[in-house]
This record gives structure tokens, C-alpha cells and sequence, in this order.
């Protein structure tokens, strides 16, 4: 008799068991959306049409950003640097302007 073989898991299912959080979040979007609970907006940076929902906190599924792809991962790019890089002051934060 011979044994089964193990079924690779895909990078998509693993993601899914490492974040159940991240994935619950994501599929109340879609239901919200679906439902039409809640309305796909243009891009808050761009206004592109295509966008996907940025969470800020994944505990508050429905509070999203909504990002074309190209901003949506420059904000995760952003997220990702090391804290000395993040502590460099905005000047548009300030109100401060160069003319």
C-alpha cells in the first residue's frame, strides 16, 4: 500500500492560516460590498477607479482607505521601513511650505 502524498500548500493558504485577522477583515469587505453595505471608491491619492481596500485596523473590517494598487503598496512600502525613516518630519504635516 502506498502512502498518500502531501498536497503542497500554496503561498495563497498558508497567507490565509498565518492571518486570520487579515483574512476575516478582507472577506467582510467583499460580503459588505456584495450586500451593498459599503460602496468601492475612486483612489484617495489618484482618483483611479481600480482600487482595493486599505485597512488601518484590521480589528475595525469596515473603516478601509480605498488605493489604486500603485498607492496601496507604496502605503504598505511605507508601513514596512524602519522606524528612523518614518520619524523624518512631513513638511506639508506641519504647514509648513517651500514656495
Amino acid at each position: 500500500m502506498t502512502e498518500p502524498q502531501e498536497i503542497p500548500i500554496t503561498r495563497q493558504k498558508r497567507w490565509q492560516n498565518e492571518n486570520p485577522l487579515k483574512r476575516w477583515a478582507h472577506i467582510a469587505v467583499q460580503s459588505a460590498i456584495n450586500r451593498g453595505l459599503l460602496e468601492r471608491k475612486p483612489c484617495e491619492v489618484c482618483g483611479a477607479e481600480r482600487t482595493d481596500a486599505h485597512h488601518t485596523d484590521y480589528h475595525r473590517p469596515l473603516s478601509v482607505r480605498w488605493l489604486c494598487r500603485k498607492h496601496h503598496i507604496a502605503v504598505h512600502r511605507e508601513a514596512e521601513q524602519p522606524e528612523a525613516d518614518q520619524s523624518a518630519p512631513d513638511p506639508e504635516a506641519s504647514g509648513k511650505h517651500n514656495a
